[in-house]
Order: C-alpha cells, then structure tokens, then sequence
C-alpha cells in the first residue's frame, strides 16, 4: 500500500491502471462498457478518476503494449505518445528522451527531464552517449506527465516533465490461490539478429509477503536501415537483474515494508565511442546501473490522516573505459551515484460533497559525480563533484461535487554544488535556492464535455556539469549562472461519448494547447560572449517560448479498439544573439501523427493490429551543417494469440513486423536512419 500510494501522490492525479491496447481491454467491462486509455481508472493524489478527467497532459504505457512493442528500450515504447521523443539514435546506449521539445543527447538536458523507476530518480550524461540503462522487459507500465507541473512533488526542474517507470511485481505473475509462478519468454529479431531470453519467478505464500525475481538477457548484432546498410553503435549485450518484494504487519496490515532492487550491466568491446553518430574510434565500455529502494509504510485502517512513508533510496551508473583505438576524446571513467532520504503523509478528509486531500513531504539526497581519465586525472567535460539537495513540498487536492477539481503545490529546494578535488578552477561551494508552483482546474461542464488549465512556475538549479565545465571555454560559469525559470501554461478540453456505435463502446478525446515560457536557459556559449567580465563555458539565454498543441483520441469496444495521438510544436530563441527570434530547430520535434487500429477475435483470443507513424519533414543544424529530415510514413502489424483455458493456456505468441515496407527513414532529431523491417517472434509461458 505504501508504494502504491507514493506513485498515487508522485504522479499528480496521473497515474492511470491500464492503457487502451490489450486483451485487458475488451475484458474489463464497468456499468459504461468498454474501456479506452484515456477513459479507465485514475488513481490521483488520493481520489480516483478516469484519465479524461485529470488537469494534466499525461500519456500510460501499460504492460500489454510493453509487450506489443517487443522493443529493446524504453524509448520504443513511448513513440506513439503525443509531445515525447526518443533521441539519439537506435543504440541501446545512446538514447535520451524529449517532451515538448525540452532535450537534446549530450547537451546536459537530463535533469530538465526527470527518469524514475519506482519513484527512484535515475541521472546519467556523458557526451554523445544515452542518459538511461534499463530493460523495458523489467516494467509493466511507463507514465509520461508532460510539462513543469509535476516539479511540484518530483522537485523542482522538472521543465520538461517526468518519465515514470513501474517495475513488475510478484500479484502480476500469480493467478487466483496460486501461490509460485514462473514464467519464461523467448523472443528473437530478425533485422540485427536480436534475441531476449526472461525468466521471472513469483511467490507469495501468504497474504503478507511476496516476492518476485527476474533474469534477462538481450543481444544483438548491428541492425540495418531499409537500405540494407548497417547502422552504426547498434550491436550490444546485456544482462539485467530485479528482485520485488514486500512484507505486511500489523493489524489488518498497517505496517508494510517494501524492498526493490534492479541493475544492468554489459560488457561491451570494441564499441564505438559515439553511441549517438558512430566513429570517433573505438573502447571497450562496462556499463553498470543500480537501483535499490527500502520504505516502510504505516496507514491505519482507521485514521485517514495519516498514510506515511519513511524511504531509503540508491540509485548509481557508472560507465567505464578502456583499450581505446582511435579516441577523439579522451578514455575515461564516469560515475552518478546519489542517496536519498524522503519522509512523506498523505491526509484525507471529506464532508456531504466534497474531499480533500493534503500530501506533503521532505527529501534529503546526496549526488557524487566522478571523472577521471585513465592517467588519473580530471576532465573538463562532465566533471566531477558532489550535489547536496534539500527540498520541502505540499500539495492540496480539493474535490466539490465530483465536478470541480482544484490541485495546488508549492515546493522548496536548496542545493549546495561542492567541486571535486580534479576541479582546478575554485575549491568553493555554491549554494542556490529553486521553487516550484502549480495551480491546476478542471470543471465537469456535463457527462460529456469538460474543460481544464493549469499555470505552473518552476526553477532548475545549475549541475556540476554546468558550473564548472571547461571543454567549451578556459573558464567555468561558476557563479555567473542563474537557475532557469519556465512558466508553463494550459488550457483543453475532454469529450467522451458512450454507446456510440454499439451498446457498450466509448470514444474519447482529450486536447492540450500549451505555452512554456523560459528564462535564463543555460546553454553552451559557443559565440564567446562576455558575462561579468569573463568569457564563461556556459551562459544564460535571456529568453526562449515553446508553444504547441497535443490530441489524444481512444475507442474501444468489444470487437474493435483504436487510437491516435497528434503532437505540433514550435520554439523560438528570444534572445539569440544572432538572429532575433530564431527557430529552436536543434530540440523541437517533427509535427507527428500516430495512428493505431485493431480488432478483437474473442473465439480464438487473439488479437490483430495495424500503426501508422506519419511525420513531417524538417531540418535543424548539428556541427554546423544542416540536417534534413524528410516526411515520412511507416506501418507496423501486429498480432498475439492468448488463450485462456485448455492445454495452452497462459501461454502467449506475439508476432509484429515494424517497417512494413522497409522505409529508409530518419527521425528529426536523429543523427542516423531508423532501422528497417524488422519482424520480431515472441514465445511464453506460465507455470
């Protein structure tokens, strides 16, 4: 109960239980019939609602369509949302992400994007290498908020949003009085000759403990675009580990105690030192990454004010170096390891037509940033240092009528930057303050239609990285940098409509116009402009404004199922110092459509499906020449076979070919083609 309910708070009204593709789906039938992603369940902070009605852009992967997509990384799994972008390129290694146009592979864009695997903060950047190292098969749901409004309880800076990951638990596995589960998954890939092999094991011998433990292993060799031309940094191993478990005490269960640990490695040899473009010689990198968490939960059945949760959390990545051949940078070890402390209660109260509830909490976490060449001594690019970060947040939830809903949040944090003893530059601390705010409305004009905004302020304090990087320039910004300010609002609508072409179907739809303002952006400064007196490594944009639009529409009946998410956007750069009003090219995503449609065949449990990605063409500047990425469309099949009953039953065969017609395509902000056709066999079993 106690994790749970910390993803109910951390998450801002967001967390949905499911998603619109899955057997799930047609299944789970309420009194309105069938259920769509944007119609099912919502568990906020405290009150549940269906997702049309939350006050947010927020987009859920659940674990069926984890499944469907049969991918290599979490990014796979997250194309289709509106307003998010995987960058970099199809490398296991070289993958970062972008939400409404906040993020940019190696550009230090990782904390205006905040990752977490239940609830644990996840940080790495390193240049021209990805920001996260975790298998996809380990989650059975990924949640994207997009915009500031979560800084509010995930702490300030989150200008872009949160990517949220929810591991796989023990009550997943198990079915009905089954008290041990194992389940094993085979799945192999054409295109790169990709193979993943899972085992998870369940057991739950009583209603107060359970755990659940899974192995994966996952290779493959370099894949190819519709070309036939391989694409470079794409050939990888690796090998992930997770245990889950959770212990209940007390009377009727007030107590719980929650134990989560997961890690990744590989061992990769003669890899390319540029995982985002290839080339620049090649090293044997070691990458491994580290998640544990411990809570402990009290909530007694009879006192709605208290839903408390004391929590321990560890997360490390450290990538190593070595044998490199042709380098253009040096061979050098990186490491982020960071513990943090977080106390937090929930408190609910309510009267004849309306619920109130209050979350507040305080964290305490400690970042150790290490870099070191192998000749033992310091790096101007990513240096090293430690990051002390104090915050305090609250959060009001306020529901009259179950019609209006009022979300308010304030958060405080405090962050002191101590250099590392490779740092020559100063041996000086630097102490910042950053707040958070979020107000946020929606109001049931009827049964069908109702409208939401919210207004969010938030502030992201400098990194190590960016107060004392000297690659780009002899001197560090030190002290001349300001935090970075987004005031981001929103305004849209929701429509839903039961029984519309059946007795028991439901079409959704949810639209979301945005505007993010931003001040003092900390960018590179590559023109050697003079701040202060000095010409800094890094310096603030004075101002730059995205704004766009996000539609999401779902329908779901018994036979048929469909969705379709479009996202457009642009951005401009208020104060270039070049060009007043310039595009921002470099970060914004290509205009998108994604379209999917399937169908149900319930005698045989099985499901067929057809996606359609449509994007526009556009162009951006990298190393000072220009990029073109033209329009393109791209077809997915898909296809699974479930049964329920008989000799077969629990077993699962998953068939899907991506790129159907082999599309030599590259994605805009992409340096390199996607991959092409690439027909992927999934084969498991549950015993």
């Amino acid at each position: 109960m106690g994790f749970q309910k910390r993803r109910r708070v951390q998450l801002l009204c967001t967390v949905a239980l499911s998603g619109l593709a899955g057997a799930a789906a047609a299944q789970e039938q309420t009194d309105t019939g069938a259920m769509t992603q944007l119609g099912r369940v919502v568990l906020g902070a405290g009150a549940e609602k269906v997702a049309i009605d939350v006050p947010q852009s927020v987009s859920v992967v659940n674990e069926e369509e984890i499944e469907r997509e049969q991918a290599d990384t979490v990014g796979e799994v997250l194309d289709r949302l509106p307003g998010v972008t995987a960058i970099g390129s199809e490398s296991v290694f070289g993958e970062s992400f972008n939400i409404r146009g906040i993020g940019a592979g190696g550009s230090a864009d990782e904390p205006k994007i905040i990752m977490s695997i239940n609830g644990v903060n996840k940080y790495y950047e390193q240049y021209r290498l990805g920001s996260f190292f975790a298998d996809p098969e380990l989650f059975k749901r990924v949640e994207v908020l997009r915009g500031p409004a979560s800084s509010t309880l995930y702490g300030s800076g989150a200008i872009g949003g949160v990517i949220a990951m929810e591991a796989k638990e023990a009550s997943d596995f198990l079915d009905g009085d089954d008290n041990f589960a194992v389940r094993q998954k085979l799945q192999y890939t054409d295109n790169g000759n990709g193979r993943l092999s899972s085992t998870a094991l369940a057991f739950a011998p009583d209603q107060r403990f359970d755990v659940m433990a899974a192995f994966v292993f996952r290779d493959s060799d370099k894949k190819e675009d519709g070309d036939g031309v391989e694409l470079p940094a794409t050939e990888f191993e690796t090998r992930s580990q997770m245990i889950n478990s959770a212990y209940r005490f007390g009377n009727d269960g007030a107590h719980q105690a929650r134990f989560f640990f997961e890690s990744f490695y590989s061992d990769a040899k003669k890899q390319d030192y540029n995982q985002i473009d290839g080339g620049w010689g090649q090293v044997d990198r070691t990458y491994e990454d580290q998640t544990a968490q411990l809570i402990y939960t009290y909530n007694p059945a009879d006192n709605d004010l208290i839903n408390a949760d004391l929590m321990i959390e560890y997360s490390d990545t450290t990538v190593e170096m070595e044998n490199c051949v042709g380098c253009f940078l040096p061979e050098a070890d990186f490491s982020y390891s960071t513990w943090t402390f977080q106390a937090e209660n929930e408190a609910v109260w309510s009267g004849a037509n309306y619920e109130n509830i209050l979350t507040f909490g305080l964290s305490h976490s400690v970042q150790d940033r290490q870099g070191e060449t192998a000749a033992g001594t310091g790096i101007s690019y990513h240096p090293d240092g430690e990051t002390t970060t104090t915050g305090i947040y609250a959060q009001n939830e306020f529901i009259w009528d179950d019609r209006l809903t009022v979300i308010g949040g304030l958060c405080f944090d405090e962050m002191t930057l101590s250099p590392g003893q490779l740092i020559t530059a100063t041996d000086d601390d630097t102490t910042k303050d950053a707040m958070a705010a979020t107000l946020a409305v929606h109001y049931k004009l009827n049964e069908a239609f109702a409208v939401f905004g919210s207004a969010a302020y938030t502030e992201r304090l400098p990194t190590i990285d960016e107060m004392y990087d000297t690659r780009t320039r002899p001197t560090p910004a030190l002290g001349t940098l300001d935090p970075e300010e987004s005031e981001n609002f929103e305004l849209g609508f929701s429509f839903t409509h039961q029984n519309l072409l059946t007795q028991s179907d439901r079409f959704d739809l949810k639209a979301t116009a945005f505007q993010n303002n931003m001040r003092n952006q900390i960018v590179s400064n590559t023109a050697g402009l003079s701040v202060d007196g000095i010409v800094p490594s890094r310096l603030n944009l004075d101002r730059t404004r995205i704004q766009g639009l996000e539609l999401e529409a779902a329908y779901a009946s018994d036979l048929f199922f469909g969705s379709l998410a479009y996202t457009r956007m642009d951005g401009k750069n208020l104060s270039n110092p070049v060009s007043d009003n310039a595009k921002l090219e470099d970060t914004i995503p290509a205009d998108t459509i994604a379209l999917t449609l399937g169908r149900y065949l319930p005698q045989w449990d099985m499901k067929l499906g057809w996606s359609l990605t449509h994007a526009k063409s556009k162009s951006r500047v990298s190393g000072g020449t220009t990029l073109d990425a033209d329009t393109y469309t791209v077809h997915d099949v898909f296809a699974s076979w479930t049964p329920d009953q008989g000799m077969f039953a629990d077993a699962e065969i998953r068939l899907g070919v991506d790129n159907v017609f082999d599309k030599t395509y590259r994605k805009h902000l992409n340096s390199n083609n996607s991959a092409g056709r690439s027909v992927s066999l999934t084969l498991a079993k549950t015993f």
